[in-house]
């Protein structure tokens, strides 16, 4: 099975120590799942203060490491841009990563439920 994480698994685990990041690794690393990042994840994660902090820095490299990033292709910019304009999403970052995961047929891990709680065939992890 295929997961694309939001950056708000990340961020939930790297702050509080928190959510389902622990177990989708232990997932991953036993071969049960896949796990992809968008690069717009990444984006959004190194824009904020705490990556300021060389150990954050470090333990997020650590996280990506089990992770296949994933690119901004023309397909899902495309896909992207019509959640936006149709409504389902408000981030220009949720996009890319909903239109990721249906790109990939995969589920979405995300603490954020309601951001993408819109999007038709978009199918969501739970652990």
């Amino acid at each position: 099975m295929n997961i694309v994480v939001d950056s708000s698994v990340i961020i939930d685990y790297i702050r509080a120590g928190v959510g389902c990041l622990p177990g989708l690794l232990e997932s991953a690393k036993s071969g049960k799942i896949k796990l992809y990042v968008p690069t717009a994840v990444v984006l959004e994660l190194w824009s904020g203060k705490s990556m300021n902090l060389v150990k954050n820095r470090q333990r997020v490299n650590l996280i990506f490491s089990a992770m296949e990033k994933i690119d901004l292709t023309g397909t899902i910019a495309k896909q992207a841009g019509a959640l936006i304009r149709h409504g389902y999403v408000h981030s220009g970052f949720d996009s890319i990563i909903a239109a990721s995961a249906l790109e990939l047929e995969a589920r979405l891990a995300t603490g954020n439920r309601r951001h993408f709680d819109s999007v038709k065939n978009l199918k969501f992890w739970s652990d």
